[in-house]
């Protein structure tokens, strides 16, 4: 009966060519991770693992869910299944889904990091990855971003040398990182059962609250124009989820946080990092040693990432009925785009100042950071949000536990444009000024399209043919 259920599960959530292709990416990865010589690149890799270890754990709660369609609800929860059965089954698409993205950005590493214990730590992190999700919806917001801020910070204590942290098993402290991450996939996964084996209850409390949460400070448009309006919403919050994907697989939520509160929480993450990088050391010439890592990869990596994501959000959640209504589809989407773009910068400001400083103050390091934030990440994101419309778009109608697609290979091609990103990134630790360039290509791309209204026909024909009101 598990088999069978599980093959239900599976099959309802992915299609067919996503498989197929997630199974050729898993032993193209293994393959690669054989071919690869042991290196003794410690540091940098340390770095790599540490951050990205502390990213998508903070991510993963801050913004989770299970997988559960509306089909599940009206069919799949009415049968007579066995609850452990059924459980076991969701979460097994749980982590097909999500914590294969631990293993897809870890695997190719490991004859680099040349680790006794790098397997243990790869299903450790992926089953914690996996689990957060999973019991994600029944905490309260209030209650689960600062536990994701508490999750991030742990990660990052490696970095100071507290060997019980998650990030620690990468950064220098190998068996009692490898103790913490177990500890913590145990905890977690425990708890993930528990949530599984009470589903329904969970989504009708989450249902219940995100229907009967009072209203506070309301925007009003009141005498404003169509554009005006555009822009007073954008620039006044920032959606910090709606859609998001990681490895094919989507998460639909809504979340709106006040723009001053983002650009607080980016000072301080800005003047910490600014900390970090004046704690390694003097000021020196631009050099392409390995103390380019924090300044030139890790930090644009990490705001890649994030810019990534907040990209996903930019057209799900709109109500295209009613915006195509008010202004031609090309002023709409452009002033649309422009608006996201702006409330990016306010978030990228703080680091952007940062990088500024320390060039300035003889951390020769940073240019290529600086170079990445001011123009590859702008420019990308609004390719991000410009893809996503025209090759995958899925309207967002509801703001509970159920998902509203399988996950495809469509899905999964709006992250194409992460690829130019991460290259430019790499290419700036040795050749600042050829990722300025690419940034500025990027731009210029992304203003031309931005700008066509041939294009934006096209995208709102697509967004009709996919279901969009």
């Amino acid at each position: 009966m598990l088999l069978s259920l599980l093959k239900f599960v599976v099959r309802t959530r992915f299609s067919r060519p996503f498989l197929i292709f997630l199974a050729i990416l898993l032993v193209y990865y293994i393959g690669i991770s054989q071919t690869i010589s042991p290196r003794s690149e410690g540091l940098i890799l340390g770095y790599y693992g540490t951050a990205i270890v502390a990213l998508f754990l903070a991510m993963s709660l801050a913004a989770g869910g299970v997988m559960i369609l509306k089909s599940d609800r009206d069919y799949l929860f009415t049968l007579p299944l066995s609850t452990r059965d059924l459980s076991v089954s969701i979460f097994l698409s749980q982590f097909m889904a999500f914590g294969i993205t631990i293993l897809l950005m870890f695997g190719y590493l490991y004859q680099s990091l040349d680790s006794p214990l790098f397997l243990v730590d790869l299903v450790a992190l992926a089953l914690t990855f996996t689990s957060l999700g999973v019991v994600a919806p029944a905490i309260a917001t209030k209650v689960r971003i600062p536990l994701s801020a508490g999750l991030a910070l742990w990660t990052l204590l490696a970095f100071v040398g507290f060997p019980f942290s998650p990030g620690s098993a990468f950064y220098g402290n190998l068996y009692d990182g490898t103790a913490t991450l177990v500890a913590l996939a145990a905890v977690t996964t425990a708890a993930a059962f528990r949530g599984l084996s009470r589903i329904e209850l969970d989504m009708m409390k989450s249902l219940v609250r995100s229907t009967s949460t009072e209203v506070k400070s309301p925007i009003s448009y009141a005498g404003k124009t169509p554009i005006g309006a555009i822009y007073s919403m954008n620039l006044s919050s920032i959606s910090l989820a709606g859609r998001m994907n990681m490895a094919g697989a989507s998460r639909y939520v809504s979340r709106r946080v006040k723009t001053k509160w983002v650009i607080a929480a980016a000072s301080i993450l800005a003047i910490a990092y600014y900390a970090f990088v004046i704690r390694l050391g003097p000021p020196q010439p631009f050099t392409t040693g390995s103390d380019s890592l924090p300044t030139s990869v890790l930090v644009p990596v990490v705001l890649s990432f994030f810019a990534f994501f907040l990209s996903q959000s930019a057209i799900t959640n709109e109500r295209v009925w009613l915006s195509l209504t008010s202004l031609p589809p090309a002023t709409y989407f452009r002033h649309l785009v422009i608006s996201r773009v702006a409330s990016l910068f306010l978030m990228l400001a703080p680091f952007i100042i940062v990088d500024a400083v320390l060039y300035a103050s003889g951390y020769g390091e940073t240019l290529g950071a600086l170079a990445v934030t001011a123009s590859v990440i702008p420019g990308s994101f609004v390719l991000e949000i410009l893809w996503a419309a025209y090759i995958a778009p899925i309207q967002v109608k509801g703001d509970d536990l159920t998902m509203p697609a399988q996950f495809s290979l469509r899905q999964m091609s709006t992250a194409i444009p992460m690829v130019a990103v991460l290259v430019l990134v790499s290419v700036a630790v040795l050749f600042p000024f050829i990722a300025l360039i690419g940034g500025i290509v990027l731009i210029a791309a992304a203003a031309a399209l931005t700008t066509s209204a041939g294009f934006w026909s096209r995208v709102v024909t697509r967004l009709t043919e996919n279901g969009f009101v």
